[in-house]
């Protein structure tokens, strides 16, 4: 797979490009004990947004005052909605809906340690609404600040056991990383047949400062939760010693799906 910021580049230029398509937020299955590729309990997307399922065409994206130069700062970024075109990837091609990701609430934590003793990442926490249809989105976005060789080949969500999953992505600036597959596990290998977790969604990715990919992209997730809390378990990031490194993980608070909760006020967590 391609690492270097060249990648992401191609998908700026690609998804700009008057003849770009993109896909869609793809259904997670649930009815699996153990996912694969060949079975579609895992979904793999592709270097090239064109025909990428899990892209999002973003047409528009405004940005929050203080977290809105992706030229100058393009980690440090807060979307306070994103247009977007949605696309079938399968015959008939075209647009198949037209969408606003409406912010409803974020959290920024800053020095997340993946090794420990390390201070290696910053994480962004987001929940959005769909207007296509009232759904909501939580959104990830995992920087890594240190050049010192480690990365994070996993990012998690957690909270979803009893809701539909569905998974896509979009980048916020020109340098950020691609999504390689999802699936509803919390498997922390690279096994070709992982098993399934209710209550987790995994993004495969390849986040490293020092390859030259230290933004990984907006990962969404959208539910059929119909409101949602803080959890103390709510992102999990995992490095699988993918060229040698210590094998480490963790997780962080953040928001989780319900149905049954008040939502919280921006002000809370903001």
């Amino acid at each position: 797979m391609m690492k270097m910021k060249s990648m992401a580049l191609v998908f700026a230029m690609l998804a700009t490009a008057s003849s770009a398509y993109a896909g869609d937020f793809v259904h997670l299955r649930d009815d699996l004990a153990n996912l694969t590729v060949g079975n579609g309990g895992l979904v793999n997307g592709i270097n090239n947004p064109r025909s990428d399922k899990f892209y999002l065409d973003a047409t528009n994206i405004n940005w929050l005052a203080g977290y809105d130069n992706p030229e100058d700062n393009p980690g440090n970024l807060v979307a306070t909605s994103i247009t977007y075109k949605a696309h079938s990837t399968t015959a008939p091609y075209g647009v198949v809906g037209n969408g606003v990701l409406t912010l409803l609430d974020y959290k920024i934590t800053s020095n997340v340690v993946l090794v420990p003793g390390v201070a290696q990442a910053t994480i962004f926490d987001f929940v959005f609404q769909d207007s296509r249809d009232n759904s909501l989105v939580f959104g990830t976005r995992y920087i890594n600040e240190v050049d010192n060789n480690q990365e994070v080949n996993f990012l998690y969500r957690y909270g979803f056991e009893g809701y539909s999953a569905s998974a896509a992505w979009l980048y916020l600036s020109d340098y950020d990383l691609n999504l390689y597959q999802s699936g509803r596990t919390d498997d922390h290998s690279f096994g070709s047949s992982v098993a399934y977790d209710a209550d987790a969604i995994r993004f495969k990715s390849d986040v490293s400062a020092s390859e030259g990919n230290p933004n990984s992209g907006l990962y969404l997730v959208k539910t059929d939760a119909t409101s949602y809390v803080w959890g103390d378990k709510a992102i999990g990031f995992y490095q699988a010693g993918e060229e040698g490194q210590a094998v480490v993980g963790g997780s962080i608070g953040g928001f989780i799906p319900t149905t049954v909760a008040a939502v919280p006020e921006p002000s809370e967590y903001a």
